[in-house]
């Protein structure tokens, strides 16, 4: 069974922690040496939804091959 994830709502999530623990640490110097690491896979996560999100917007369509006809269908990509 297929999962279907929703990259563009986990990257808004991101987008609002990241200003929250950004809003935190700009408050106090302890928490922004306690929140550096976390902030920073965040920014690593989003990255990776984006390239996620691109990767599966870019797909080239596949050949097709018709067992009948034994011809190549319209969709063909060189």
């Amino acid at each position: 069974m297929d999962r279907i994830i929703d990259y563009p709502h986990l990257i808004n999530n991101l987008n609002e922690m990241i200003n929250t623990l950004e809003y935190d640490s700009s408050r106090s110097g302890g928490k922004t040496k306690l929140n550096c690491d976390k902030i920073y896979y965040m920014y690593a996560l989003k990255e990776r939804y984006s390239k996620a999100i691109e990767k599966k917007n870019s797909k080239k369509p596949t050949k097709e091959f018709r067992a009948n006809t034994r011809t190549w269908n319209k969709k063909e990509v060189s």
